[in-house]
């Protein structure tokens, strides 16, 4: 078991080599990284709404409210309250 978990270690103590093999600098695997994961954030955020939220204060008054959203709210708050 004990000489198992030792080949174990060593071996992954080998292959950590790799990058260094590879001939390319830390700095550039962390900017790389860091622009794919900040590629990613763009294409998320532009599928959020955000700029069809209404703003803030809108919509207080319910009758500033086009007429199908307004039976819409008459209709829920008789169903929440009838």
């Amino acid at each position: 078991m004990f000489q198992q978990t030792v080949t174990t270690v060593l071996a992954a103590a080998e292959g950590g080599h790799a990058a260094a093999e590879a001939g390319v600098p830390p700095w550039v695997w962390g900017a790389s990284v860091f622009v794919v994961l900040i590629g990613l954030m763009v294409v998320t955020l532009s599928f959020a709404n955000r700029g069809l939220s209404p703003e803030v204060g809108q919509h207080q008054d319910p009758a500033d409210l086009p007429a199908d959203e307004r039976a819409m709210l008459d209709e829920y708050a008789a169903k929440r309250h009838g």
